[in-house]
């Protein structure tokens, strides 16, 4: 019993637009300007957390929420970091195994 193939002309349907915008962001930006615009934005979080914690120290800020708030958004921001290392480091160790 033979297969029969399927009426297939060779040509795969392309979103040009789709292309045309990835390869124009690869022109733009590489992966590690925007890791490293990832790492400032974390780097940010956390010196306005300390900026808050020192200013409501000093007393220059009264409203413990916002304090809080500054504190939740940097934890928050650096765990993510730190789970997407964790992933990267994972994928690069897999990546190792599959050479070998």
């Amino acid at each position: 019993m033979g297969v029969s193939p399927i009426n297939y002309n060779g040509n795969i349907p392309v979103n040009n637009e789709f292309v045309n915008s990835v390869e124009g962001e690869d022109q733009k930006s590489s992966f590690k300007n925007t890791l490293g615009g990832f790492i400032n934005e974390i780097n940010d979080l956390q010196t306005k957390a300390d900026a808050s914690i020192e200013n409501f120290a000093t007393g220059k800020v009264e409203n413990v929420h916002e304090v809080m708030i500054a504190m939740a958004k940097a934890e928050v921001s650096f765990k993510f970091m730190m789970e997407a290392r964790n992933k990267l480091v994972e994928t690069y160790k897999e990546v190792m195994r599959m050479q070998m």
